[in-house]
């Protein structure tokens, strides 16, 4: 997207608009995720429409502040925040599935809320939204998959393939007319059909059929209603309660409740009903949360104290003061509600009626009074509970006595911000796994008895005040301790936890070295040390024999020549001011991904050829090390390299498929091999020309940017394959750039080049960006430019 172009250093505003199920947030999330790399503050708020616009506000002022805010009481409050406090700060932000004007209103209502150079964007189903000339720069309407596209994508979900079996084909076709070219229903009915026989696509495209060409919800609604009991159960709990919700907290519900959880969360994610992010939160189309929330509504006959979902706090509420005034019967069906308590009589309420919800799986109660949840739920569920989330109770100064919650397996107590004590009676919960102290910034001291945990896998303490571990001996099966944003750390000893970590995590803790014990540590495979004080680590970690992930972004002096000892490493990250890298790390044969900086690197030696990433950072190497034996490296890029006027191994990478060349002080772009798909120069200062490019058949993407001394883009108008070309910053390129041979080229962004003659292009191109070209004399004409946006 030309208008979003990080090149660009002005506050930029785009938005996306489409109807439903076109794909409006995978096109946003994929430009974000691009682009995130940018940027230090970044912030992604999905399902706007969703949620009350305070919550986004603090999300919003949370994220890029990067600490809890105080609630905000009220919109006109939540603008003022973020005008005086974002202001400053250059800012990347997604705005997902915006349904309101006022909703962006309260979020982003000038550009001048955020830092100069932030980029903005916006996805609606509404194109009026949008109309704001003095805030939105560009929009963008996504329709409709043309029919082949669509095809392809249904063939995928169908048959595993990029085109129909040839006997489906006919029916293949219908169910592609059907879908109308929305990816959302051409997924869901591509897995609905997919493994049938043509009798059984022929009486469930007749069925489809019956329903408008417009109305593909109630298309969809035929494969919800395909799914058995559990599988609808489960897919209706998402849909009503656990959007962005890690499915770890919730498959302890679902396997109490013999669902088969797991087996039901493929199942859906297969059919694209859901799905899984990397980061474990589920996730599910508004589009399909519409339909299943529409489904439950019809099937209790509109009435909602039949329902047996009910997500609206004002609902739920209604519904308990109906059962408390005795007009309200069959409420035994309700399973999962959802309660927010503002008043003390609301309390007395919730504990009187809590029995008489029989069938009760799922109970969320949101309040700022932690006493008054205590006293009128806590205590009833108590023996039953698997998962207490406590988030963000910012009353709470003392856990509560927790002796009673015998069966507690995951207990979250992340951003309870005046927490200061953990009460001792945690010791009871022999069956919890799972505890998330994230946040608590006021807690300085662990107490003794959290010794006793002898079944926590995981514990999460980043970001509190604490000072010490602890010597927990019976804590045995602990596997992922994180320790990030400890800043007041200052001993470590851990040893009774060590057999089974898997993961350390001690990123920005300020620790100057590890403990000794750390050599206990066997069965680590994660190990993260970045921005701590490091300076070196104890050779006691050649012990770390499953150790596959070490990362130590920190000041080092030296590296251990253990290291070459690490069998098993895959990846390694190293900064400091280190001036040798060990001979041996060439023993290291499973080594996948190597990052190496620091400014005194005068040489590497021979690295393993299972390389597959290699980055280097230095400012003293006179050359690249030996490229003979890396058969396996596919991306390379270099910083900061002082080198001869050739780089003639290069060639020798004929795996090599992206290219990063940055501050190197080249007179001339060498030979390059010739599958490289990428390839980017930026700021080499000295370099006038490129070798011969046009050998470079399968180059898709060419950045230049910022060469001063550069003249001439050897074999430019060879690249067959090229789809985007960026220069940028190139004072010294002054010929015309004849690209009209180039058929598959789409994105031209040119900017800053002003003694460039001219360019032609092809009419395939769909993105002309040109800025600052005060001697351009022939462009492409854009009316013969059928596909430009």
């Amino acid at each position: 997207m030309r208008m979003i172009c990080t090149h660009n250093h002005e506050t930029k505003i785009v938005g996306i608009h489409g109807i439903g199920g076109m794909g409006k947030t995978t096109l946003a999330q994929i430009v974000y995720n691009q682009l995130s790399y940018d940027f230090s503050n970044c912030c992604f708020l999905s399902n706007i429409r969703e949620t009350e616009i305070t919550r986004w506000q603090n999300q919003l002022i949370s994220n890029i502040l990067k600490k809890r805010w105080p609630d905000i009481n009220n919109i006109v409050e939540g603008k003022k925040v973020i005008k005086e406090r974002l202001c400053s700060k250059i800012v990347l932000l997604l705005l997902d599935d915006v349904d309101e004007a006022s909703q962006l209103d309260a979020l982003v209502q000038k550009r001048e809320w955020f830092g100069k150079g932030s980029k903005i964007i916006i996805t609606t189903r509404d194109r009026g939204i949008l109309n704001v000339p003095t805030l939105v720069d560009w929009t963008y309407e996504l329709t409709s998959m043309d029919f082949d596209h669509s095809l392809q994508l249904f063939s995928k979900h169908a048959f595993r393939r990029d085109y129909p079996i040839e006997q489906y084909i006919f029916h293949s076709k219908r169910a592609v007319n059907i879908c109308s070219g929305l990816p959302l229903a051409l997924e869901v009915i591509g897995f609905l059909l997919s493994g049938k026989c043509i009798e059984e696509w022929d009486a469930t495209l007749k069925e489809l059929e019956e329903f408008p060409h417009q109305d593909v919800q109630k298309k969809l609604m035929i494969s919800i209603k395909a799914l058995n009991e559990d599988q609808r159960k489960i897919f209706f709990d998402v849909a009503c309660f656990f959007i962005g919700i890690d499915k770890r907290i919730v498959i302890y519900m679902w396997e109490n409740c013999k669902f088969l959880p797991q087996q039901s969360l493929n199942t859906l994610q297969q059919r694209s009903l859901i799905k899984i992010r990397e980061d474990n939160q589920l996730w599910m189309h508004d589009w399909l949360r519409d339909i299943g929330r529409n489904l439950i509504q019809q099937e209790s006959g509109w009435q909602p104290e039949k329902q047996r979902w009910v997500w609206t706090h004002a609902q739920a509420l209604e519904i308990l003061e109906k059962m408390q005034m005795g007009g309200v019967h069959g409420i035994g069906s309700i399973e999962a509600i959802c309660l927010k308590l503002d008043e003390i009589s609301q309390y007395s309420l919730i504990k009187e009626r809590l029995a008489s919800l029989s069938n009760l799986r799922f109970l969320q109660v949101d309040s700022k009074d932690f006493d008054g949840i205590t006293k009128s739920v806590l205590t009833q569920l108590a023996k039953n509970l698997k998962v207490l989330n406590l988030t963000g109770c910012m009353k709470m100064r003392k856990t509560p006595n927790l002796s009673f919650h015998v069966n507690l397996e995951r207990l979250i107590l992340e951003s309870c911000e005046n927490l200061v004590q953990i009460h001792t009676s945690i010791s009871q919960l022999k069956k919890l796994v799972f505890l998330n102290l994230k946040d608590c910034n006021n807690l300085r001291e662990l107490p003794n008895e959290m010794g006793a945990l002898e079944s926590l896998r995981e514990l999460l303490l980043d970001s509190t005040a604490i000072e010490e571990i602890p010597e927990w001996r019976r804590m045995k099966k602990l596997e992922i301790l994180s320790l990030d944003k400890c800043t007041l750390l200052n001993k470590f000893s851990f040893v009774g936890c060590a057999a089974a970590a898997t993961t350390l995590s001690l990123v920005d803790s300020h620790l100057t070295q590890l403990p000794k014990s750390i050599e206990n540590f066997n069965s680590l495979i994660h190990l993260n040390l970045s921005s701590t004080n490091m300076r070196e680590l104890p050779d006691v970690t050649g012990n770390m024999k499953n150790l596959k992930v070490l990362k130590m972004r920190c000041p080092l002096r030296k590296l251990s020549s253990t290291i070459g000892m690490l069998e098993k490493l895959e990846e390694l990250e190293a900064w400091g001011t280190f001036k040798e890298i060990p001979n041996n790390i060439g023993n290291l044969r499973r080594l996948k991904n190597l990052i190496l900086g620091s400014p005194r690197i005068s040489m590497v030696p021979r690295l393993p050829k299972s390389l597959v990433n290699l980055c280097c950072k230095t400012t003293s190497m006179e050359t690249l090390p030996n490229f003979s034996n890396l058969i396996n490296l596919r991306n390379l890029s270099c910083l900061l390299l002082i080198s001869p006027p050739y780089l003639s191994d290069l060639v020798l990478l004929s795996q090599l498929k992206k290219l990063k060349l940055q501050r190197c002080h080249l007179q001339c772009l060498p030979r390059l091999p010739t599958n490289l798909s990428y390839l980017s120069i930026k700021s080499c200062q000295r370099m006038k020309t490129t070798n011969d490019l046009s050998n470079l058949k399968v180059l898709s993407d060419l950045v230049i940017v910022g060469c001063d001394e550069l003249t001439e883009i050897r074999g430019l108008e060879g690249l067959e394959n090229l789809r985007t070309l960026e220069l940028v910053a190139l004072p010294s390129l002054a010929k015309l750039l004849d690209l009209t041979n180039l058929k598959k080229l789409k994105k031209i962004h040119l900017n800053d080049c002003p003694n460039l003659f001219g360019i032609l292009g092809p009419e395939s191109l769909e993105i002309l960006h040109i800025v600052n070209y005060s001697n351009l004399q022939k462009f492409p004409d854009p009316s013969s430019l059928k596909n430009l946006e």
